[in-house]
């Protein structure tokens, strides 16, 4: 398929998601402002007060269908996100954490499959199953708001409970519409697209089998040398096939991959083959190709007049994880012979690695890190030890 047809249909699917959006959106706009002024004013601050825990209800019940299904399925649970709270098994035991990515800020949830078997037909099932719980909750909460109008009738209290009711239900099904339409952009595939391309089978399906195991994997813990390289150059040959907009992910992975591995000359080729594609990558995180071809020439090369080429081009933004950013930031100072701007670089790119949405890359910057670490003690070592007169 030519660039201009992916971009015509691209363009389509974003007018096709905001009219159904903006549909919503206005019926929902016309009954509150209809409410609002007939309501009493401890019924709107009380709702206006309600907006965010009752949007994380709904959400959390989206990303919870994601992974009843997914046990269902026989998936192994890894991650659960809703607003600011963060639930991950960590060495088979479940632990709360505060969610301070602003990255999955909305919702999340991650589950991986125990084994090969029947695949597409269980992610279909999997990617199905948040869409379905949101229908449930809004059926359900309807449901309420039906059965209790009388009982409600006449007391402030059980008034301010049905719009509760209706305000649950208005924004499940929002969600519902929002995930179950078939639609892409940029790159990315809601969950009814998904499943559809799940159903097809053959060459899409497989495709998009492959991409999710290591999306998935690698976001869930499994750091880049101990993916599948066979499944990577399986999904790149599928991806060129296809004309895949995804495909281009695939590059970076398998830089990251052979980065991992020290097979350095290698990851460079990867990574110019990522850097080519920079055009196709969404703009939002169009900058992590540059960050990524930053740090490589900044840290493992070595080579100022690149990594500041890659650099320039560089823009910070919340979807690019601070982690990275302040570990080039290590690696150019480490070259400039920076000593404070480097410990103070290093050991605040430590501390954010947590943070970090994709936990198997994390682990493997952490060796990274302590590469350029050694090196800049190295370097003091060298220093220091020469005479007055002959410091390096």
């Amino acid at each position: 398929m030519s660039t201009q047809k992916k971009k015509i249909r691209s363009f389509a699917s974003v007018i096709i998601l905001m009219i159904a959006g903006g549909a919503i959106g206005y019926l929902g706009a016309q009954w509150g402002m209809s409410a609002a002024k007939t309501m009493p004013g401890l019924h709107v601050a009380t709702l206006l007060v309600a907006l965010i825990p009752v949007y994380f209800v709904v959400v959390g019940f989206h990303e919870a269908g994601h992974v009843a299904a997914g046990i269902w399925m026989d998936f192994e649970f890894r991650m659960f996100v809703i607003g600011p709270f963060l639930w991950e098994k960590e060495n088979g035991q479940m632990k709360f954490k505060w969610n301070t990515n602003v990255n999955v800020s909305g919702g999340m949830a991650i589950c991986l499959p125990r084994d090969s078997e029947n695949l597409t037909k269980r992610f279909s099932i999997y990617a199905a199953g948040g869409p379905i719980a949101s229908l449930i909750l809004s059926g359900f909460t309807f449901l309420l708001y039906a059965v209790t109008d009388a009982w409600a009738e006449g007391t402030e209290w059980g008034s301010i409970i049905q719009e509760l009711l209706f305000m649950t239900t208005f924004l499940s099904l929002f969600i519902f519409v929002l995930t179950a339409l078939p639609f892409h952009t940029g790159g990315f595939y809601s969950d009814g697209a998904r499943v559809l391309r799940f159903m097809r089978g053959g060459d899409v399906a497989r495709f998009d089998l492959l991409l999710l195991k290591i999306i998935t994997g690698s976001a869930s813990g499994i750091r880049p040398r101990d993916l599948p390289i066979a499944e990577i150059q399986e999904a790149k040959e599928l991806a060129e096939k296809l004309q895949a907009p995804m495909g281009v992910y695939l590059h970076s992975y398998h830089y990251q991959v052979e980065l991992d591995t020290n097979n350095i000359e290698s990851a460079e080729v990867h990574l110019l083959n990522y850097v080519k594609l920079a055009n196709d990558v969404p703009g939002g995180i169009r900058n992590a190709v540059w960050l990524d071809a930053a740090f490589f020439y900044a840290a493992i090369k070595q080579d100022m007049e690149k990594a500041e080429f890659y650099w320039k081009q560089f823009a910070p933004s919340a979807l690019i994880p601070k982690a990275m950013v302040l570990a080039t930031e290590a690696a150019f100072s480490r070259l400039k012979n920076d000593t404070n701007t480097f410990k103070e670089k290093y050991h605040a790119a430590l501390r954010e690695l947590p943070n970090m949405l994709d936990k198997g890359i994390s682990i493997s910057l952490i060796d990274q890190l302590e590469l350029l670490n050694s090196r800049e003690q190295q370097n003091l070592t060298t220093h220091f030890s020469q005479p007055i007169g002959q410091a390096v």
